[in-house]
């Protein structure tokens, strides 16, 4: 491994291993989060709380939601207005727990 200004790198091409994630978010800034979990009769209301909760109303304005082809899966998208890291964190956490939710990006 190669350093430079303090950074590990590897190869010639010096891509970064690591980077410092704190700068590349502003806050308050959009941030899309999607949700990916197993249809089923009121997971839309359950995953829409929890937005509620975490990022308010208008968290709920502008979702996309797309049905897997065999309608087996949903991914829901929302785009909240973050404040800070925390909240995302928070988000993530609760997402989580739930039990359709598959995978939270």
């Amino acid at each position: 491994m190669k350093y430079r200004n303090g950074q590990r790198q590897a190869g010639t091409r010096g891509i970064l291993l690591r980077v410092n994630q704190r700068n590349l978010l502003h806050f308050p800034c959009d941030y899309p989060i999607k949700v990916v979990a197993r249809a089923g009769a009121g997971l839309r209301d359950e995953i829409d709380a929890v937005f509620r909760r975490h990022a308010g109303p208008t968290a709920l304005e502008g979702v996309s939601e797309r049905a897997s082809a065999q309608a087996n899966f949903v991914s829901i998208t929302y785009l909240i207005e973050a404040q800070s890291e925390a909240q995302i964190a928070a988000l993530f956490t609760e997402l989580k727990t739930c039990p359709s939710v598959m995978m939270v990006l």
